[in-house]
């Protein structure tokens, strides 16, 4: 009985070290993680429907990895999509923006971090829809769900 228990704690420490990061010394690859500050996003209202998000690009791999981008404009980009796959919302491009190409590095071991809001145009969403937003952050993807109220 008692190695019943111990089997059962042991694999939801496991079950919970997975789930909160515990288990990325485990990984070999460049992972981004996109986690927004809500999943629900009120249409109208006196506060603006924008999405905070905090993202993070983590290098895991035992080489240094290198990361280039079109443009300064185009590390990060997002686009939003209904349950149909119809794009709904996507990144104004900026016509100020140089069309120069940039270049960064991530070590092993390092990760970048940066906070970003993607600010949703009201009209273009339905009450009580779900949403999957793509975002592109230095050419790696993440996606994440939202419902509009």
């Amino acid at each position: 009985m008692m190695r019943a228990v111990i089997r059962v704690a042991f694999v939801g420490a496991l079950g919970y070290a997975a789930a909160n990061g515990g288990l990325d010394f485990l990984e070999n690859d460049v992972n981004l993680k996109v986690e927004p500050n809500r999943d629900t996003v009120r249409l109208a209202g006196t506060t603006p429907a924008v999405i905070e998000l905090h993202v993070t690009l983590k290098n895991s791999t035992t080489e240094a990895v290198a990361l280039h981008a079109l443009s300064a404009c185009k590390i990060f980009r997002w686009q939003i999509f209904s349950r149909s796959s119809d794009l709904i919302q996507t990144q104004l491009p900026d016509d100020k923006c140089p069309e120069t190409p940039v270049s960064s590095g991530l070590r092993s071991g390092e990760k970048l971090e940066e906070f970003y809001a993607i600010a949703l145009a009201p009209e273009r969403f339905q009450a009580g829809h779900d949403y999957l937003v793509h975002v592109f952050y230095w050419g790696y993807e993440a996606e994440f769900q939202f419902k509009a109220e």
